[in-house]
């Protein structure tokens, strides 16, 4: 497969509490860009904020999964 870029609007949350990934500079929760590369699993998946300040994924967040999750939901 290829690097894909994706913008997901709104918050992205997990957890039973319904935390949601927020920017550390910013606190941005409401857009994030998620790259990575769908078949390839040596190149790290990353989340920018809407400012594009780089957001850390919270450990109990799997997110190759929710690259996979994403695309497969914007085809």
């Amino acid at each position: 497969m290829s690097t894909v870029t994706i913008t997901i609007t709104g918050p992205i949350t997990y957890g039973h509490e319904r935390v949601s990934v927020h920017c550390p500079a910013c606190t941005a929760t409401h857009s994030h860009r998620i790259s990575g590369d769908l078949g390839d699993d040596t190149i790290p998946v990353t989340i920018t904020c809407v400012n594009g300040h780089d957001v850390p994924v919270p450990n109990v967040l799997n997110a190759r999964e929710l690259l996979f999750t994403v695309a497969m939901r914007a085809e």
